[in-house]
């Protein structure tokens, strides 16, 4: 009787670890969580880098035109340069997009040696775009050039174009909780022709364009 009760038993204790029923849904809920989280990372840091693939762009072709300009830069020309930027963004919104170009002459304090100093570089000329308008670049010619590559070996009174583009990015994911990215891009670029890109209605007096004043004031 006894090895019949303790058949039964093992018998009954056999079906129900054989039962399955609904361990795979209690599996997927556990594991669903994860997969949404993962799914939504993924999603979210693939448009950012889409999004600093833009800005990386757009700094170098903006750049890359304005040191083309052979003529004088005036601010009809200048907003129009600057109308390629909502194309090169595409298809993101240029809302919390600013581009500023500033242009800077390249002062060695041995115009001999340019290969073995680092030469003290000042704005010249500095102009910004932001939401469709232009806008005060931030600096004033004869500053110094903020965070000035000090690795270029560029001659005496040439000038070098700095190009900077800061943008805010807004996960679509994540935008409603207020979760935002802040991106900056830098570009360099020299002139093209051989005379320096001109604004004159940026510009200060000749002593700001002048390497001997400028590095003896």
């Amino acid at each position: 009787m006894i090895n019949s009760i303790l058949h039964r038993s093992i018998t009954r204790v056999s079906h129900f670890y054989r039962k399955e029923d609904g361990v795979a849904a209690i599996e997927f809920a556990f594991i669903a969580p994860l997969l949404v989280v993962f799914l939504l990372g993924t999603t979210t840091a693939t448009q950012s880098l889409w999004a600093n693939g833009k800005v990386s762009q757009t700094a170098s072709v903006l750049g890359d035109l304005i040191s083309q300009e052979t003529t004088e830069v005036d601010d009809a020309s200048f907003e129009s340069l600057m109308n390629a930027a909502p194309v090169l963004m595409e298809p993101f919104p240029v809302g919390d997009l600013k581009v500023v170009i500033t242009a800077a002459i390249v002062c060695h304090q041995d115009p001999s040696d340019t290969t073995g100093s680092v030469p003290e570089m000042f704005v010249v000329w500095n102009r910004g775009w932001e939401n469709g308008a232009l806008v005060d670049g931030g600096a004033m010619p004869g500053d110094d050039l903020k965070n000035a590559p000090t690795n270029l070996s560029i001659a005496d009174s040439d000038y070098l174009m700095k190009t900077v583009v800061t943008y805010t990015y807004e996960p679509t994911i994540s935008q409603r909780a207020g979760h935002s990215i802040d991106m900056e891009e830098i570009a360099y670029h020299q002139p093209r022709d051989d005379r320096p890109v001109s604004y004159p209605d940026q510009e200060g007096n000749d002593d700001t364009k002048n390497c001997d004043k400028l590095l003896n004031r």
